[in-house]
């Protein structure tokens, strides 16, 4: 151990130095005129953590949609009886030739398809006028108009979902029960 002293005169200037290997406190005595005794403590250590940070903010779900339209469930609508009826095959319907019948009378489409009613064999819109009907299926905003005319082909876009049902002015039946046999028809747009 060592031990410094200053003196310096009207004024006592101690400085201790005290050297100790793995101590973490001392204790020296001098003794002698002007001596003092001193001790010595271990240092303080402080220290403390760094900032915590904190998560980004919480996202949350977006609104719910609203509008649009859906799909109509399956209705029965003459001469269309069961769902199994429809063709979903090609977008245009026939009529006229040999027999009196629309083909395919039963046709399910997409909504914004444009379904084209063609005659057979030189047949016409005056032997077979299309009219759209006033007692079967979605009975307002049928795109079908009532057509009698020389023209062999018409086309009619089908824009919201129903059941849109048609029948021959001549050959066909508009009555809520429809004849199953009759010149009668439903697009069923989906």
């Amino acid at each position: 151990m060592n031990v410094t002293r200053f003196v310096q005169t009207g004024t006592l200037l101690s400085t201790l130095i005290i050297v100790a290997a793995g101590c973490g406190s001392s204790t020296s005595s001098n003794t002698g005129s002007g001596g003092t005794t001193g001790t010595g403590s271990g240092g303080t250590t402080a220290s403390t953590g760094g900032a915590t940070g904190s998560g980004g903010a919480t996202g949350s779900g977006g609104a719910p949609g609203s509008g649009g339209t859906t799909a109509p469930t399956f209705t029965a609508v003459a001469p269309c009886a069961t769902e199994s009826a429809y063709t979903t095959t090609g977008n245009v319907v026939t009529f006229g030739g040999d027999t009196f019948v629309y083909s395919p009378k039963c046709l399910k489409v997409a909504a914004g398809t444009s379904v084209t009613f063609m005659g057979n064999s030189g047949q016409t819109f005056n032997d077979h006028p299309l009219a759209p009907s006033m007692a079967r299926g979605t009975l307002t905003g049928n795109p079908i108009t009532s057509t009698m005319s020389t023209a062999n082909m018409k086309s009619f876009t089908f824009s919201t979902p129903g059941y849109y049902a048609y029948y021959c002015l001549f050959h066909g039946d508009d009555s809520p029960s429809g004849a199953a046999n009759a010149m009668d028809g439903v697009v069923w747009v989906e």
